[in-house]
């Protein structure tokens, strides 16, 4: 495989083959991932022990190469032989059930159609008072997702300006409205509209993703579109959700379609055969400007406004640390599943980590966190881990204070950057707790600094002068 890796997938983008591998890795569920011709990509290490395999001699091989003793096996490979979709329960001879769901997933690699096998272990579960209670085990949330998807609930509660976003996400899709979600890049806009899918859809409803940076034109138009008797990505959503993550990134030949599918629901591929697919919620979300780009005209102004019919602005990270503490324990929560000895992390490093500005958002700090894992094994040093820790990359539009900026001040002088970076605390602490005097308490100053602090400069200048030249009358 090469060392791209299906960027459209459906869970993550991952830009290299091991970090796909070591992400996998973090889910509950077992994970096979299978290519076009039904060989092994990846089993990951929890699959292998539902198994009875071992992972490390599966990648590359067919799976009807192997024969675990599993009552139920034989169908499961038969499905992947004639490309369906499966829910087998699987037999062990220790007499565990494994719920096995077979999955066409939306990504492709060097051409051929991904599929995953998501392995469930229902040891801790009361399968047959599911069955006869009439519940569906192929509709059962296969990824663990209370562990390994974002809280939601929880988050809402710490961070108003988020739920000032889910909430109008929420009524703009159950109106049926499209959906545009722009934010910096990591702040999480993929789940976002994973979460309002969910709010609408059923269980089994599908979730597209097309990834609109991942490929050329000619390849991303026909896998949106499709060809030669091949429904594209656009097909493949009905019933669903088309979320175009980057959508920035679509290519002008592209556009027109769009918008022609947008208008009337005709999906006409680059080959010329034509459909009508009118049941699809349509989701967008991207890091770039598209007003700008109008502006300069690498982006259709009439796609744009198809498109952001309800727009939502995602907050970075920085303007939102409460929830900083709790992304920490819920990806300490996800990597001590797969350790002998649990990570913890002391409260002198979590101040450090909340005091930092994130510019690359939750993504970030998840790499951080799983660094951390890593790295607690191999210093005491506070400063030390810090340094490896907290390298921030120079990323266009925002500061080493994470604040938005326009040109860094090239003079340096010392008391206009305390006064900056003061003014940058104040107000993030003004937005956290909602008025200047308890921004006062929690900063522990009087209401009169706040107000001083940030008072219009040219005003705040004219009282120092009047106060200096005040003082200087009343001298003897």
């Amino acid at each position: 495989m090469s060392d791209g890796i299906w960027p459209d997938h459906p869970i993550f983008s991952a830009q290299t083959q091991q970090e796909a591998e070591a992400r996998l890795e973090l889910f509950d569920d077992g994970l096979v991932l299978l290519s076009g011709d039904g060989g092994v990509v990846q089993m990951t290490s929890e699959a292998a022990r539902q198994l009875g395999l071992r992972a490390e001699l599966a990648a590359g091989r067919p799976l009807s190469d192997f024969t675990p003793a599993l009552r139920g096996w034989d169908a499961l490979v038969a499905a992947v032989s004639d490309m369906q979709g499966a829910d087998c329960l699987l037999k062990r001879e220790d007499g565990r059930d494994i719920l096995a769901v077979l999955r066409q997933m939306p990504g492709h690699v060097e051409g051929a159609p991904v599929r995953m096998i998501v392995l469930r272990d229902l040891s801790g579960l009361d399968y047959r008072r599911e069955r006869a209670g009439g519940h569906d085990p192929a509709r059962s949330h296969v990824m663990a997702e209370k562990r390994t998807r974002p809280d939601f609930v929880t988050q809402r509660r710490l961070a108003p300006d988020l739920h000032r976003v889910l909430s109008r996400g929420e009524r703009a899709i159950m109106q049926g409205a499209r959906i545009l979600i722009t934010g910096e890049s990591g702040v999480g806009k993929t789940e976002i509209a994973k979460f309002l899918h969910g709010t609408v859809a059923d269980a089994d409803a599908p979730f597209v993703v097309a990834n609109c940076a991942s490929s050329s034109d000619a390849l991303f138009t026909r896998a949106l579109f499709g060809g030669d008797g091949t429904a594209g990505l656009i097909g493949q959503a009905e019933r669903g959700t088309l979320f175009l993550d980057e959508v920035a990134e679509i290519p002008l030949s592209a556009q027109a379609l769009l918008l022609r599918f947008l208008e009337d629901g005709l999906v006409t591929s680059p080959t010329g055969g034509q459909q009508r697919v009118t049941n699809v919620r349509v989701i967008a979300a991207t890091n770039g400007d598209l007003r700008q780009m109008i502006r300069d005209g690498a982006f259709r102004a009439d796609l744009y406004y198809r498109l952001a019919v309800v727009p939502l602005r995602v907050p970075p990270l920085r303007d939102m640390p409460t929830l900083i503490d709790h992304l920490i324990n819920r990806f300490l929560q996800t990597i001590n599943q797969r350790r002998k000895t649990p990570v913890v992390v002391s409260r002198r490093m979590r101040e450090v980590l909340a005091d930092y500005s994130y510019p690359g958002n939750i993504r970030e700090l998840l790499n951080i966190v799983q660094k951390l894992a890593i790295f607690l094994e191999e210093t005491d040093d506070m400063a030390e881990l810090m340094e490896d820790l907290l390298s921030p990359i120079d990323i266009p539009g925002t500061d080493r204070s994470g604040a938005s900026t326009g040109p860094v001040s090239t003079t340096y002088d010392l008391r206009s950057e305390v006064r900056r970076y003061e003014r940058t605390l104040i107000d993030r602490a003004i937005r956290i707790h909602g008025s200047k005097r308890k921004a006062a308490q929690a900063l522990g100053v009087d209401i009169g600094t706040i107000v001083r602090k940030t008072a219009d400069p040219v005003a705040a200048n004219t009282d120092n002068h009047k106060k200096t030249t005040n003082s200087g009358e009343n001298k003897p």
